[in-house]
């Protein structure tokens, strides 16, 4: 039960309660947490501390909120040996925040005596009117794959999107190294930090269904983002 005489306020003891029936598997993947009035009755807090909480494991990525439904349970396991990656879109809309994007270049070029283009693109998040730049991605799709796909608007649509929609064709495996580099001019303006500071770069191969090479891809994670592990010691 929560301590109200604790000096660890009530949401985060709430909220280290809940992390801890997820991941002894109290709560299973997809199952629907209590709702608030029913945590109200149960912990005797306000409904303000038991959102704060719930507010915050979202952001963990162990809870996922369902319109109609409720909050559900969304701890998987690990399917990638070092690194879960999928569209920037859908992770965050996942989270319930508007994705943004900044094209800083879309042309075609070769690469082997093959035509790719090469889209180059700032990641973020709004909210109100200020966009939190998290991501610099640099993708190099193949032209054989998706002709005419450089037609399209990137600062509006979703790359993975438009390849799964228009080409039917669906990124599903990736093929990543994770690099730590240290930051330049380019991201300390990109990313809006000053000093020199590591930075995180995942670079490799974007997968289809049949095996296929869909995406080489570049990513360098700004001092925006966080990664958090949740595993079974």
């Amino acid at each position: 039960m929560l301590n109200k005489h604790d000096s660890v306020p009530l949401y985060v003891q709430l909220q280290n309660i809940i992390r801890g029936d997820i991941v002894s598997g109290n709560y299973k993947e997809g199952e629907i947490i209590p709702s608030e009035t029913e945590m109200m009755k149960t912990y005797q807090v306000t409904r303000t501390t038991i959102r704060k909480a719930i507010a915050n494991l979202v952001d963990e990525a162990l809870l996922m909120k369902l319109h109609g439904k409720g909050t559900v349970v969304c701890l998987r396991e690990m399917k990638h040996n070092i690194w879960n990656f999928s569209g920037f879109t859908d992770y965050a809309r996942k989270k319930n925040e508007i994705p943004v994007s900044r094209v800083l270049r879309k042309e075609i070029i070769s690469l082997q005596n093959e035509p790719f283009m090469v889209l180059v693109r700032l990641r973020g998040t709004r909210r109100e009117t200020t966009a939190r730049w998290l991501t610099l991605d640099t993708s190099y799709v193949p032209m054989a794959l998706f002709p005419g796909i450089d037609q399209y608007d990137f600062t509006e649509q979703s790359l993975y999107q438009i390849m799964n929609q228009r080409y039917n064709i669906y990124p599903q495996n990736a093929a990543l190294g994770i690099h730590p580099i240290m930051s330049d001019a380019r991201t300390r303006e990109l990313f809006e930090f000053d000093g020199d500071i590591p930075l995180i770069m995942a670079k490799g191969s974007v997968l289809g269904e049949d095996g296929i090479e869909v995406e080489q891809v570049e990513v360098i994670y700004g001092p925006n983002v966080e990664f958090k592990v949740v595993t079974h010691i």
